[in-house]
């Protein structure tokens, strides 16, 4: 058995113990019916978590992932003095976590904005700088943890998703919530090659 069919396996059995848990919801972006049923509602308030089949389109995936290229590649270390200023990582190791997050205004100011944070593994000893291997062509794309966390506020396809109406249907109809609000947004890249565990954690 190689890497990839281990990663097959993992996914097959994540995706059966989803389907015994919960009876699979199709969505369908014009049926104008209600989507929710009581057992939905009640796996969602018990775990947390709802499975829908089919709710994001194959255009919609690759016009955020595109976007997702554009803002790296232009406004993540751009110049010459980007490169000088201390790259933000993220980690949910303790001690990692308040140097990272907890005592950086880089990550506390980055509710309404787009903010790029790397992952430890591609920083410098000292933490500061990226990795020269990442600095090359496109590799600062191969670098990052996530960004975030106002990816909904800016114009194009994270906030034409954000507040579509199939979502907002989702969460008022199925879900119930009368006044439903976006406090943040992620792109989380778990990458292939780096990237270390992320444990349960509170971000503030």
């Amino acid at each position: 058995m190689n890497d990839n069919d281990d990663i097959h396996t993992i996914r097959q059995r994540a995706d059966n113990i989803l389907n015994s848990l919960q009876d699979q919801v199709n969505y369908n972006e014009n049926d104008k019916t209600k989507t929710k049923t009581s057992s939905q509602r009640i796996f969602f308030d018990t775990h947390g978590f709802l499975k829908v089949n089919s709710f994001v389109s194959a255009l919609e995936i690759n016009a955020m992932k595109e976007q997702m290229a554009h803002l790296v590649q232009h406004e993540w270390l751009v110049d010459s003095d980007d490169h000088k200023k201390e790259v933000a990582g993220f980690s949910t190791d303790a001690k990692a976590q308040i140097r990272e997050q907890g005592s950086n205004d880089y990550f506390l100011e980055s509710a309404n904005k787009v903010h790029f944070f790397a992952e430890m593994q591609c920083k410098t000893l000292d933490g500061t700088a990226l990795l020269p291997e990442f600095l090359v062509g496109d590799n600062k794309m191969n670098a990052l943890n996530k960004v975030g966390h106002g990816l909904h506020l800016i114009h194009g396809p994270f906030r034409e998703y954000t507040t579509s109406n199939k979502l907002k249907r989702l969460v008022t109809e199925c879900l119930g919530w009368e006044h439903p609000v976006v406090p943040q947004s992620m792109y989380i890249f778990k990458q292939a090659k780096v990237g270390s565990e992320v444990t349960s954690h509170q971000d503030s």
